[in-house]
């Protein structure tokens, strides 16, 4: 009996010693779990420890294209060839957002790399680089507080290419620049400053340069930005923009034979842009539907036009030298395009495009013409949420000629395309 009284009162007494040891034990601190954000709408979080939202997301694309391109990066070298090839697209974007006493505090990111082998559509030189290297780039990145918005974003003069993946011709511009905009009664004003540059711009040099062709230059753009200014109104089913820039890209030849020792004296040109799109909501004729009209005009202001630039005319017949060639050279163009979107289901529509687009050079390019019309059908599907298939076919006609003779030469007039997307997007 005195053994069984020693044992239990030795166990009571651990147990109260034990329980003693425990009340000492720091308490640990709740965990910290994501949370859910509305304040900027949906797919934000809050990061953990702070106010700011964060938001994730991106996409992969693959493409194919194939058909009777007699110009074009691809079949300009494949003469034979009806086919594309394969092409992959990656994209990351991030987004922070945060909610302060000025307004909120932005800042996005978007982040891509492509494959080399690219579709036939037509492109920018930097897409044919970036896709060439297989490196990773920067589509657009910006920071925004409250009205004042500045990085690298689609340009204050664009108006969107129809609803389609090709893109009419038109101006198709990611600039670097700084935008301040004010919003009132449904009305938008806005202006941004802009670089010049990633229009095609050559810059000033006081020095002799060498092109790629062995003519020797001097001079050049004055390194002047470019100024845009637009109105936006939208109101029911209307939405409207009225756009217009002062512009410096394009450069005249003042003297010079190009050589070393007489070298071309290049001088600034500056230029004006003016332009309108208009979207209408069809929904009370059939749900989703929409349509879409828009127009430019420019004075040595091609890439706001759609000559040159990412959905562009001389970008689709020689992306290599036309495309830089044309942004700096003077004359008057104009583009108009239309295209309407028809929503079968929540899960498919279908949209019809068409397009023109307009050169005629002055100066040392007196009696260039260039003529370029397209016209696109696209189908898109989405299976589930965040997968689309798209299919986008378009025939594109482009004439350019100096007093009558033919400047595409070998690669043709015309083409028609059919060009396959897979998208996850997320």
């Amino acid at each position: 009996m005195n053994f069984k009284t020693l044992l239990l009162g030795s166990a009571a007494a651990m147990l109260m010693a034990g329980g003693a040891q425990a009340a000492d034990l720091t308490v640990a601190e709740p965990v910290d779990y994501v949370k859910v954000c509305d304040a900027f709408g949906a797919g934000f979080f809050y990061s953990p420890g702070t106010d700011t939202c964060i938001k994730i997301g991106g996409y992969v694309k693959f493409g194919t294209a194939f058909g009777d391109s007699d110009f074009g990066y691809f079949n300009a070298g494949y003469d034979n060839s009806n086919w594309g090839n394969f092409y992959t697209e990656v994209s990351i974007q991030a987004t922070a957002s945060t909610v302060t006493e000025y307004g909120n505090l932005t800042g996005f990111i978007d982040m891509r790399a492509q494959t080399g082998n690219t579709y036939s559509g037509g492109q920018t030189f930097s897409d044919l680089v970036n896709s060439s290297t297989n490196s990773a780039y920067v589509d657009s990145a910006y920071l925004e507080l409250g009205p004042l918005k500045a990085g690298r974003f689609t340009s204050l003069f664009d108006f969107g290419r129809g609803y389609n993946d090709t893109g009419m011709f038109g101006s198709d511009s990611t600039t670097d620049h700084i935008q301040l905009t004010y919003a009132v009664n449904g009305f938008g004003l806005a202006i941004s400053v802009e670089d010049n540059r990633d229009r095609g711009a050559l810059g000033y040099t006081d020095g002799i340069l060498v092109d790629g062709s062995g003519d020797y230059f001097t001079g050049g753009n004055d390194n002047i930005p470019d100024i845009v200014g637009a109105v936006t109104y939208a109101s029911g089913i209307f939405s409207a923009k009225v756009a217009a820039a002062y512009v410096n890209e394009a450069v005249s030849i003042g003297s010079g034979s190009g050589t070393l020792l007489d070298p071309y004296n290049l001088n600034n040109e500056s230029g004006w842009a003016i332009g309108g799109g208009l979207e209408i909501a069809l929904d009370s004729f059939s749900a989703g539907d929409r349509f879409f009209v828009s127009a430019a005009y420019g004075d040595n202001a091609n890439s706001f036009t759609g000559i040159t630039g990412g959905t562009s005319v001389a970008g689709t017949f020689n992306p290599f030298s036309a495309d830089i060639t044309y942004s700096v050279t003077p004359g008057t163009s104009w583009s108009a395009l239309a295209s309407y979107k028809h929503v079968w289901s929540p899960q498919l529509w279908s949209s019809l495009s068409g397009g023109y687009a307009n050169f005629d050079g002055s100066d040392q390019s007196d009696g260039v013409n260039v003529d370029a019309w397209r016209v696109g059908f696209t189908t898109a599907y989405t299976p589930v949420k965040g997968l689309d298939l798209v299919g986008d076919v378009f025939y594109s006609n482009i004439k350019a000629d100096d007093n009558g003779y033919d400047l595409n030469g070998d690669n043709g007039d015309s083409a028609w395309n059919f060009n396959l997307f897979l998208k996850r997007s997320w």
